[in-house]
Order: C-alpha cells, then structure tokens, then sequence
C-alpha cells in the first residue's frame, strides 16, 4: 500500500496511508494533513487515486498561492512515482509505493586476523 511520509531533515516524522479516497492537504484544520505552515494555502492541494489497487496516484494542486512541488518542479497536476519529492511551501513529503520498493542486498562483513578490522569483499 502507497503512503506519503512527511520528511523534515531526512527523518520521516509522519506517515499517512493512500487509500481509495481522495487525501486534502492544507492549512486548514478540515484538511486530512494539516500543515502549519503560512506558506501553504488553506486548501493547498489532495493527492487522488487513479487506480488505487495499483498503486497510482496523482497530485492535484488546488490553485494555491505558491503551488506545489514535485521533484523541485512547480505542478498542477501529476502521476506520482515511487520515491518522488512532493513539496508545499517548507514542508516536504515522498510518495512510497512499499509494492515497488527494493532492497539491495545485505553486505556481508568479514572479519580480518588483525583484532578490532573488519572488511567486504
């Protein structure tokens, strides 16, 4: 299941799951994220599902005063992807699909004969 975590010096402080239903973004308090923050417009914007089983989504700017961000690049409308930057006024969020996302894999450690070393091949 997607969701959206808010991000604020590279550490997640709020996760918000994506369902079938449309998600507000605003100062206003009626907003499903209300962000405090005088930059973003009472109704700033909603994140609407496409295909929600799918896992697609779009962001959907509400004609706000300083418009909304995706990647750095100002938006009206826009498909989310996996891992994309999603910015209203300061405060930044990413679009998570967890069905796409991959792990590398583990790096094994090894022991070297010299005490306290330790090495990857």
């Amino acid at each position: 299941m997607p969701i959206l975590v808010q991000i604020s010096d590279n550490v997640v402080t709020h996760k918000y799951p994506l369902g079938e239903s449309e998600l507000f973004i605003g100062r206003s308090p009626d907003s499903d994220i209300e962000i405090d923050d005088m930059a973003v417009s009472s109704q700033h914007a909603k994140i609407e599902p496409i295909n929600a089983a799918e896992g697609q989504y779009k962001l959907v700017d509400l004609d706000s005063t300083n418009g909304s961000f995706l990647n750095e690049k100002s938006v009206k409308e826009s498909e989310l992807t996996h891992n994309d930057l999603i910015r209203f006024g300061f405060v930044t969020f990413k679009f998570v699909d967890e069905n796409k996302q991959s792990f590398e894999e583990t790096t094994k450690v090894h022991k070297s004969w010299i005490p306290g070393v330790y090495y990857t091949k």
